[in-house]
């Protein structure tokens, strides 16, 4: 009997609606729970955890409100319950090894200001490039781990080593991405409204879980991209034309006829510098350009050469100053 199948029989025993046949299926199950080889300390989790069963039940007026509820309806729907929990207590006991194996593990973090980026490669030979304002947390090494799990902050491409025994999975707040060997972007800042997955080479598999705790599952193959709108709340596929999203990892920048404050943001993070505007107007000029690996006052001057109008100044604190008006 699974533990869905048992919780049903919990609900009914609830609701006065257990068949007789039911009936005789939970006692027999109840009967079968009578474990003499139960170690003392599964004993005392039981006892601990029977107790909190009943003062819940009694602190609710749980009982009182259904007096018409047999004492032995009461006690074997506890029962029940105790053991669904026992089951995974009884999983802890025979398996504690992984366990003790996660929290024994030494973690990592590394992590790049605004204006940096940092190459590295893991213990199992994955290479991760971390882009700028971003941060990852893994183990010291995955040798005695089931799992290869990592948690991002920001955006990072990633060159799984393949290992068809050992998952790589990377966390980014609801979303999960799991491969086993393969290339793919990950972009998850906190502060943008979409977190997604671009694959390059291999598949993947995303998983995103909305508010209701609902999880919506799909599998990318190389030019496809999968996007969870944090406002709509959903997990949303398309197929990339080009591998633009590598920009940031390939030192290109660029601007696909954005507003001034678009590439102002996109500098700041490029750059490590703050933009301020000397006229809210001049937010709303547009710019189509496109860079690699350049200064940044090369494309200072090169968006000043196409405005025609615009200025800048350097100020102190690492601070720009952007003066004038767009005429093109």
């Amino acid at each position: 009997m699974t533990e869905k199948e048992l919780q049903d029989l919990i609900d009914k025993y609830l609701s006065g609606n257990c068949t007789q046949q039911e009936q005789e299926l939970l006692d027999k199950v109840l009967e079968s729970y009578n474990d003499e080889d139960a170690t003392s300390q599964k004993i005392d989790q039981e006892s601990r955890i029977k107790a909190d069963i009943h003062s819940n039940i009694f602190n609710k007026g749980i009982y009182s409100n259904k007096k018409q509820s047999s004492n032995k309806r009461w006690l074997h729907a506890v029962a029940t319950v105790l053991i669904l929990i026992s089951i995974g207590v009884t999983f802890y006991h025979i398996n504690p090894y992984e366990k003790e194996k996660l929290t024994s593990q030494s973690f990592i973090t590394k992590s790049t200001e605004w204006g940096q980026r940092s190459t590295f490669t893991l213990q199992d030979g994955t290479k991760i490039t971390l882009n700028a304002g971003s941060s990852i947390e893994f183990p010291e090494n995955f040798n005695a781990l089931s799992t290869r799990e990592v948690k991002l902050n920001g955006e990072a491409f990633f060159e799984v080593a393949k290992n068809v025994n050992k998952p790589f999975i990377i966390h980014t707040q609801n979303v999960t991405t799991q491969v086993l060997g393969t290339s793919f972007n990950v972009h998850a800042y906190d502060f943008s409204e979409n977190i997604s997955v671009t694959v390059k080479t291999g598949k993947v598999r995303v998983q995103s879980e909305n508010k209701f705790g609902d999880f919506n599952t799909v599998y990318l193959a190389p030019n496809q991209m999968a996007a969870y709108s944090k406002k709509g709340d959903e997990l949303i596929t398309s197929t990339v034309a080009n591998e633009n999203y590598l920009d940031w990892k390939n030192g290109i920048i660029r601007f696909n006829d954005i507003t001034f404050l678009e590439a102002s943001n996109m500098l700041t993070r490029w750059y490590g510098i703050e933009i301020d505007f000397q006229y809210p107007s001049l937010k709303n000029c547009h710019v189509t350009a496109r860079y690699e690996k350049a200064k940044l006052h090369v494309i200072l001057e090169s968006i000043k050469f196409a405005t025609k109008g615009m200025d800048y100044e350097f100020l102190e604190n690492n601070k720009i100053l952007l003066k004038g008006s767009c005429n093109h």
